[in-house]
């Protein structure tokens, strides 16, 4: 049943999924767009919350980061989790792309998904990064190259030598254009030099280099040549005026390979086009690092 009214982004998350359909292939392991949200009736302000102390909601450490290559500064935001500094082991780490991003939000998207992790309790590392006015240039081609090395071959080991990252699960997501690279990074890492194990796209904006996106993906399939592509992507959609059909035929694209261990996930969420980023982060993380 379709529910009626509209999906706040930041409420009771997992309520607004609509649909939800998984495929196992092979058997195997802010842009614009939908729209702004109603005015709600005016009423008292509740009393906010006590803050719990950091020891509860874990830390944020923040630097900027030089991509060498081609000279542009990232300001970077790292969540440590309240577990990170009670224990000892590495934790999964979370990319996530346009991080500084407010979206027409009252918070960045980093905030945003770090208040996921902190109501589901989700042991995970959260890494956002800046650069949102560079959004088209870094996230599609051919910038997205450049880009891609940097987190590849800079950010990523440079993180690690400071945290305690599960080098094994590390995830990059992004929404609407950052969606854009958020999948086809897979395009460039595989099948010899696999730097992400998951790919999170939300909402990605594939109409803007449709074309391009295809020919990527087909020499993925190439050069894979059957061999095993040992990842999850989940790609989220929102139900109207929104970048649903575009991500739907990337979708369609890649079951209809069958590639070997590859876990693709398709979700769809009756929300505005902002609005589903933050409902199909929660709903990923319930199936990914429950």
């Amino acid at each position: 049943m379709r529910q009626e009214g509209w999906c706040r982004a930041l409420a009771a998350v997992g309520a607004c999924a609509l649909v939800v359909t998984m495929a196992a292939c092979g058997g195997g392991g802010g842009g614009g767009g939908g729209g702004g949200l109603p005015l709600l009736p005016s009423s008292p302000a509740p009393e906010p919350p006590a803050s719990p102390p950091p020891a509860a909601t874990g830390r944020v450490v923040s630097e900027t980061v030089n991509a060498k290559k081609y000279g542009a500064d990232y300001r970077i935001e790292v969540f440590l989790p309240a577990a990170y500094d009670a224990g000892t082991e590495s934790l999964p780490t979370i990319y996530a792309l346009d991080g500084d991003a407010t979206n027409g939000l009252p918070e960045t998207r980093f905030t945003n998904l770090k208040n996921v992790l902190l109501k589901r309790g989700t042991k995970a590392i959260l890494v956002g990064i800046g650069g949102t006015a560079r959004r088209q240039q870094d996230y599609n081609f051919p910038g997205a190259d450049g880009y891609h090395a940097f987190l590849a071959t800079e950010l990523v080991p440079y993180l690690e030598s400071k945290y305690r990252m599960d080098p094994k699960r590390r995830m990059l997501t992004g929404l609407s254009t950052s969606g854009n690279l958020a999948a086809t990074a897979l395009f460039l890492e595989a099948p010899d030099a696999l730097v992400f194990s998951y790919f999170l796209s939300f909402e990605a904006a594939f109409w803007q280099q449709k074309d391009l996106n295809f020919e990527l993906e087909q020499k993925m399939f190439t050069a894979l040549a059957g061999r095993s592509l040992p990842v999850t992507m989940v790609l989220a959609r929102c139900e109207s005026g929104c970048n649903g059909p575009g991500v739907r035929e990337m979708y369609d694209r890649l079951a209809g390979r069958n590639y070997k261990d590859f876990k693709l996930i398709s979700t769809l969420f009756d929300a505005t086009h902002v609005g589903t980023d933050v409902l199909a982060f929660d709903d990923a993380m319930a199936k990914l690092l429950p």
